[in-house]
């Protein structure tokens, strides 16, 4: 299906012939996508489909989009975009688009998860330092959902 690894903020989407060899042991949220959409889906995002802002701009059809959220209208392998609510402590972080000097910014700090079912999460994130599948409960504790695409 996917391949754990250990979460490390600078390592994003690689190549092809780098994603298929398997030897990476860390990455971050947009790698885990590029991953996990091409070992269970066979569908390979090049690194400028999953980076931000092209990512997000220009990369599937939107879902849903302005915080509206409908776990009834997504499917598995849909990508959720989302604002980090919370740290690794549990307190509140704001990280709206007014913190931000751009949009621009504001998108490139956005979080990307995996949507598996209406009750789970697939994503790689710095508040368990790894890889890991979530229940929808505890993402909306750390995270708010901005938007959902389908690329599949």
């Amino acid at each position: 299906m996917y391949h754990p690894f250990k979460y490390k903020f600078d390592d994003g989407p690689l190549p092809l012939r780098e994603l298929r060899c398997h030897t990476f042991t860390t990455g971050n949220c947009r790698r885990a996508i590029q991953d996990y959409l091409y070992f269970t889906h066979n569908l390979f995002l090049q690194p400028e489909h999953v980076l931000f802002p092209n990512g997000y701009l220009n990369t599937g059809k939107f879902i849903t989009s302005n915080e509206v959220v409908d776990l009834s209208l997504y499917n598995q392998g849909d990508i959720i975009y989302a604002e980090r609510i919370k740290d690794k402590k549990n307190n509140q972080i704001i990280r709206s688009p007014e913190q931000f000097m751009t949009q621009e910014d504001y998108l490139i700090n956005l979080h990307t998860a995996i949507f598996i079912n209406a009750d789970t999460i697939y994503h790689a994130t710095s508040i368990t330092g790894e890889t890991c599948i979530w229940n929808i409960n505890l993402f909306f504790n750390y995270y708010k959902i901005i938007a959902v695409k389908r690329v599949l």
